[in-house]
């Protein structure tokens, strides 16, 4: 049965821009999704790939939101210019450009993450500077008793 995206994964990126998907992300969305075909956003520091479907359900609530919001609507312009579309090829990996690897500072050792209805790919640095230990106990002092 499959689930949600979870769990945390080193990879390495070639120097092509091909990165292998974990065999559990790859089994969720052949059961769950029927589809390998994936949409990449840049979020700065790191990437996100949702399943097609998932991220058709983002966009009609992103589409919901304030549309008076000119702020917003320039977020969405820059959101939407660097998006991709990709598939998992038969050896399960995605190939990303290299503008957006270079953009992201996605190159070598990455941690590939699962986050619910997406997962993302983040520089190996970077995620080790965000998910350190003192932070990890920070943010679950804080947000432990939402989970019940």
């Amino acid at each position: 049965m499959a689930g949600s995206f979870r769990g945390r994964y080193e990879h390495k990126i070639s120097d092509t821009g091909r990165i292998s998907i974990p065999s559990k992300f790859r089994e969720i969305l052949k059961v769950k999704y029927g589809s390998d075909e994936l949409t990449l956003l840049s979020m700065g520091d790191h990437l996100r790939l949702y399943p097609n479907a998932e991220w058709d359900r983002e966009e009609t609530r992103l589409d919901e939101q304030s549309s008076d919001d000119e702020e917003f609507q320039e977020f969405m312009r820059m959101l939407f210019s660097d998006m991709g579309d990709l598939s998992i090829d038969k050896n399960g990996r995605v190939m990303i450009g290299s503008e957006i690897r270079e953009r992201c500072g996605i190159k070598g050792e990455c941690i590939v993450n699962g986050l619910r209805n997406h997962f993302e790919i983040w520089p190996a640095a970077v995620w080790g500077q965000k998910a350190t230990d003192d932070r990890k106990a920070e943010l679950y002092k804080k947000f432990a008793g939402k989970i019940r």
